[in-house]
């Protein structure tokens, strides 16, 4: 329990030294259901709630300003979605900006096949953010979440604070 809480204070401390401002929920805020636009991944051409599909399971959801800033972290996103396939965490790469088109190609040229990859409903895009408190202004933010409660969050991440989120969804990996 020890490690999991100086793990926790470790990544909260992480986000704050990246510069930006707090984004997004924070561990111990819950979840709520949203429609996002899926654009590739397992719901394509849907709006699927992922927080009514998956229920209690871990999902690691990041919010990225633009196709840019998306295009950074889908990879190794894609990564931790393909080393989870056979267990319960679920990845979701949601692009703030950005045209089903960008983001389709986003999808083409990172070979992404196991991350939901989708944007808000432009009906609702300012309520959906609202609810996870998303500062369209920060490049990015993560949130992992289970059983409807953030565990672990990080606003502004670095391609090389990527081991962080991977470290963190090691904890969820299935059992051999």
């Amino acid at each position: 329990m020890r490690t999991a809480i100086g793990l926790c204070c470790f990544l909260t401390l992480s986000a704050v030294i990246a510069g930006e401002p707090t984004s997004g929920l924070r561990p111990g805020d819950e979840v709520s259901a949203w429609e996002p636009v899926h654009v590739s991944g397992p719901h394509a051409g849907t709006k699927t709630c992922p927080v009514c599909t998956y229920l209690e399971a871990p999902v690691l959801l990041a919010f990225a300003k633009n196709v840019e800033s998306a295009g950074l972290l889908a990879k190794p996103l894609e990564e931790i979605a393909v080393a989870h396939h056979t267990g319960k965490l679920k990845v979701m790469l949601v692009v703030l900006d950005g045209s089903d088109e960008q983001l389709r190609k986003l999808a083409t040229d990172s070979a992404l096949q196991s991350v939901m990859l989708c944007r808000p409903d432009p009906m609702r895009k300012e309520k959906q953010l609202k609810a996870y408190k998303i500062d369209t202004t920060v490049s990015n933010s993560v949130i992992l979440y289970q059983d409807y409660t953030v565990r672990i969050a990080w606003t502004g991440l670095k391609v090389a604070d990527l081991a962080l989120v991977k470290t963190a969804a090691g904890e969820y990996l299935p059992k051999r």
